[in-house]
């Protein structure tokens, strides 16, 4: 993939990512930069009219522009026509209308509407940096294969996290449609890629803004909901490895992570403690709601 690097310390803002000037084409690589890509572009949305003009925007240079949602009410709909995306409803007209619950479901619709060989899932509050951008442009040359993405935060001011305990914070966000069979997992989907299936990293990131606490305390609030359900009629083994060994594994590492943010001192932004502590209370709010005693009183 292409040497994008950053010098530590760097911390650019995100309107800067967004003016810089782009990036010479990669050599060898036989793309155009007055072409579009060949990349459908899938965004969930629901009532994300105030976050998705900005996605839509830095996703212009796709040919493909797909928005699955959900029964919308607010300006989200007439966003995704003014920027040329293609409207899909998530689910049926009587299901419309509220948070989505079933992530992969949704995904697979755009799966099937799909009318080109590139995928590339973004939220709807997210949108796509310089250096992602150069990379995409360079991989859409290769062979199929399938692309971990990282998410990076920004502040309010503009300012992007550099240090976070969930970074490198990796998804299975871009792919060739030869390269999955499709997405799987009700929440923290990911695509079920086909056997012999490359995996690769991209350098550049998608750029997440980040909100108040109480969003997301709210946001995960609906998590909770959709695994407690997903949990029914599991028992304490199933509860014991895939909840709590699990967590109390990936919060030990978490912790860890923190204190080499926070003890040692770094050049660049970190995430504010706050946020980071919503991350522990999400873990063990989820090992409470499944556990089969609690699920038994509910």
């Amino acid at each position: 993939m292409s040497d994008i690097t950053r010098e530590e310390g760097a911390t650019p803002n995100a309107s800067q990512e967004e003016a810089s000037s782009r990036p010479s084409e990669p050599r060898n690589s036989g793309a155009k930069w007055g072409e579009k890509l060949p990349i459908s572009v899938h965004i969930l949305t629901f009532n994300s009219g105030a976050t998705v003009e900005r996605t839509l925007e830095s996703v212009q240079e796709c040919e493909e522009i797909l928005v699955i949602d959900g029964g919308s009410e607010d300006k989200t709909l007439d966003l995704a026509e003014r920027y040329g995306a293609r409207i899909i409803p998530q689910r049926s007209e009587y299901e419309q209308g509220g948070p989505l619950e079933d992530f992969s479901t949704a995904r697979n619709i755009g799966l099937d509407e799909a009318k080109q060989p590139w995928i590339l899932a973004i939220d709807s509050d997210e949108f796509l940096s310089t250096e992602l951008k150069a990379e995409l442009r360079e991989a859409v040359q290769g062979k199929p294969a399938a692309y971990f993405v990282p998410r990076k935060y920004v502040l309010k001011g503009g300012r992007i996290v550099d240090y976070a305990s969930t970074y490198p914070n990796e998804r299975l966000y871009f792919f060739h449609r030869n390269a999955v069979e499709e997405w799987i997992k009700p929440v923290h989907e990911r695509p079920k890629l086909k056997e012999g299936t490359a995996t690769k990293r991209f350098l550049g990131a998608c750029l997440a803004p980040i909100g108040s606490v109480q969003e997301y305390r709210e946001k995960n609030m609906r998590y909770l909901k959709i695994e407690m359900e997903k949990s029914a009629g599991k028992g304490w083994g199933n509860w014991l490895v895939h909840r709590v060994l699990h967590t109390l594994r990936s919060r030990a590492i978490a912790l860890l992570k923190l204190f080499w943010i926070w003890c040692i001192p770094h050049r660049g932004t970190r995430l504010p403690l706050r946020h980071e502590m919503m991350r522990f209370w999400y873990g063990w709010k989820l090992i409470a709601v499944t556990c089969p005693l609690n699920r038994k009183k509910n």
